[in-house]
């Protein structure tokens, strides 16, 4: 029962938030306490989002839905417009039931019919569309009571100057209430939860004001328009919920604000013959514009991932965008030991035009010479002969090694490839290793092969003034097709730097971080997995703590502390331990994993460094000044860590951040899987988490 009575009571402040497009039960609960003032709000909302949320049971509609809080939020909006409009009766409660019935159908409808032909948002459509038909049938009840020609005078500061009156009604008119006071408990609740939609809101206003002014010739009249709330909406969907914000968001935002002053006029125009306002329909117009453009156009700041707050979406994009690329093509290196990289993209001589994206490796000793003794014949090179290994998980769907080798100083203009290899990759794309060696293939095509595999020998068929090893990746099959950007995943330079997401330069001497089963093993977290631990600050023990291993409904695992809510999303993925994201709080001991090993290649290799960017949410809380800032650069992202493999099972790190440095150190349990100790140490302060036997 109690754990029912939760949920509703989440649902509703959840609802209650939405308004203002966040989740945040503190938003909820203070948009709530703002609806006191006028009792028939609050009544008729709950009545309504109560029917909205007792009829979609009886629809069968899971409250797991993700429409769920389309039309609970839907029917709140509804039922504060028959509060605005009638007094508290037994007729009044009925209206806000009925429509609110009505409501869920269509949110439900619209939800299906928008998202899956359109991938748009619903937002408020169902409220302005029930609202009208209340509006417009309302005329013909007489049994009803009308409340909307009651004033609540005492509710404005008659003192304030008309700009911001008129801004403080307008954010009052988000709860059907154009008062002064109404207006700043709104804007206390919005300040709280998100300096970005703060900002946004108050920044369309303003522009939407001016642009009335200009049209009107009068600001007293513009700011007793009270539709001029549609340009807070705008402002903060369009500024930081459905775009990433950012410059060019609140860009995007002010347009939309100015289209929608001529939207706004024009429409009052037609609704005013009906005596009813014009509601939500600029903004919903304005918006769904937007985001069908500019979702068609592909720009890469929509957010497809809408968090609770613009802050945490801004944090969340950061985190992903500057720590992962799931969209460039990553193989493994195609050798085994040091290799030189002899020309790199867009090298000086082959590697041009479509063909820019390629690497040519050789082998070379202390003197960087490519051969020994005078290299008049092949075998005096390093790399001839030399076996080539799978890059991919993939299929060979063409091969040839019909060509001899040319001679030392020679090369093959007909035969530019010279014998080759294509393979298409699991993740799909293709490819191509050139310049094999005379009958050295070990595959044909419609083999399936797996990274580390020999496929093939080092060799100097076709344009190859010397043997080495041609790779580069296309999207199509083809031999010679046009190639495109990629990186190695597993490649690290001589001083054992791990190179992800680098270009790797001219004469740049590379290996492959070799792969430990051990260490796969320690990584190998299963579902339900618990870890007992003392969690320790300043060497003394705070408290005894059980981590668990989950799994999200969409399948991605994460740790949790018993009995906590805060989560770390992990996985293990092509031989690499990732920590993909944190969602607690700053100061949860659950973050320590996250600073102590954000990243790791699942390697024994004694030495291998690497540097790993870290999220903000790990340091600051949710409204950070700075996470607002960096809405507007990136430049104040500047957080990151720098870790070293001390030993088999010893990782130590350094977090700089500005001019605070964090020390992390990390044992790894070799004995059974998982974690011995993590450590931090934060401002002078050790903080630990030791694994207990």
């Amino acid at each position: 029962m109690k754990k029912h009575l939760s949920h509703y009571v989440n649902n509703l402040l959840y609802s209650f938030s939405t308004l203002l497009f966040l989740r945040s039960k503190t938003v909820g609960l203070i948009l709530l306490i703002a609806t006191f003032f006028n009792p028939n709000l609050t009544v008729l909302g709950i009545v309504s989002w109560f029917t909205a949320f007792i009829f979609a049971r009886l629809l069968g509609i899971k409250k797991e839905d993700v429409v769920h809080t389309i039309y609970t939020y839907n029917s709140l909006l509804v039922g504060f417009s028959v509060g605005f409009l009638f007094r508290i009766t037994p007729l009044s409660i009925l209206l806000a039931v009925g429509t609110s019935i009505l409501t869920v159908l269509l949110s439900y409808t619209l939800f299906s019919i928008l998202s899956y032909y359109f991938r748009l948002p619903v937002l408020n459509i169902p409220f302005t569309i029930v609202s009208t038909i209340i509006y417009l049938a309302s005329a013909r009840y007489s049994s009803l009571y009308v409340e909307s020609f009651y004033a609540h005078q005492r509710l404005n500061l008659p003192f304030l100057p008309n700009f911001l009156h008129g801004l403080f009604s307008a954010f009052g008119v988000l709860l059907f209430s154009p008062y002064d006071l109404i207006g700043i408990l709104v804007l206390v609740a919005l300040l709280i939860c998100s300096r970005i939609a703060f900002f946004a809101g108050i920044f369309s206003y303003f522009l939407g004001i001016f642009m009335l002014f200009l049209l009107k010739g009068s600001f007293v009249q513009a700011y007793s328009d009270i539709s001029t709330f549609n340009f807070i909406l705008i402002g903060i969907a369009l500024g930081g919920i459905f775009m990433i914000p950012s410059k060019r968001s609140y860009l995007l935002a002010a347009l939309g604000v100015i289209v929608s002053v001529f939207i706004l006029d024009a429409v009052s125009v037609i609704w005013e013959h009906f005596g009813i306002p014009v509601f939500t329909i600029p903004f919903n117009l304005v918006v769904l514009l937007f985001i069908y453009v500019l979702r068609n156009v592909g720009y890469k700041k929509m957010n497809f991932f809408i968090k609770e707050t613009p802050e945490q979406s801004l944090s969340n994009f950061l985190n992903f965008s500057q720590r992962f690329d799931f969209i460039s093509p990553q193989p493994f290196l195609p050798f085994s030991g040091k290799w030189t990289v002899y020309q790199s993209f867009e090298g000086e001589w082959t590697h041009k035009g479509v063909w820019k994206y390629a690497y040519d490796f050789v082998i070379t000793n202390e003197n960087d010479n490519t051969f020994r003794s005078q290299g008049k014949r092949l075998e005096d090179y390093y790399c001839y002969g030399k076996p080539i290994l799978a890059p991919v998980s993939g299929t060979v769907i063409d091969a040839g090694d019909f060509l001899k080798d040319n001679p030392v100083g020679t090369i093959d203009k007909k035969n530019n490839w010279g014998n080759y290899l294509i393979i298409y990759s699991a993740f799909g794309y293709y490819v191509e290793i050139s310049h094999l060696q005379y009958k050295s293939l070990r595959v044909r095509s419609g083999d399936f092969v797996k990274p580390g595999m020999i496929i093939a020998n080092c060799g100097n068929s076709g344009y190859s003034p010397q043997p080495h090893i041609h790779i580069q990746v296309q999207y199509l099959p083809k031999l010679g097709s046009e190639t495109v950007k990629f990186y190695f995943r597993n490649a690290m330079n001589e001083n054992k730097i791990l190179q992800r997401f680098q270009i790797l330069p001219k004469n740049n001497k590379v290996l492959p971080v070799n792969i430990s089963r051990k260490h796969k093993r320690i990584f190998q977290f299963l579902l339900d997995d618990e870890f007992p631990f003392e969690y320790r600050i300043a060497g003394k023990t705070v408290k005894s703590l059980k981590l668990l291993v989950k799994m999200a409904i969409d399948g991605s695992y994460y740790f949790q502390f018993e009995g906590e809510k805060d989560k770390l999303y992990f996985g293990l993925e092509n031989d690499i331990f990732v920590i993909f994201s944190f969602d607690g709080k700053p100061n949860s001991p659950l973050r320590l994993l996250f600073l102590a090993l954000p990243f790791m290649p699942i390697t024994d290799s004694v030495g291998l460094v690497w540097e790993e960017k870290l999220p903000f949410n790990l340091f600051f809380n949710g409204n950070s000044l700075r996470i607002f800032l960096l809405s507007f650069s990136n430049k104040f992202n500047k957080i990151g860590g720098k870790y070293r493999l001390v030993t088999e099972t010893k990782i130590s790190g350094q977090i700089h951040f500005g001019k605070t440095k964090i020390n992390t150190e990390l044992l790894l349990n070799q004995e059974t899987k998982g974690f011995e100790k993590i450590s931090a140490e934060i401002s002078a302060v050790n903080y630990e988490l030791i694994l207990r036997k």
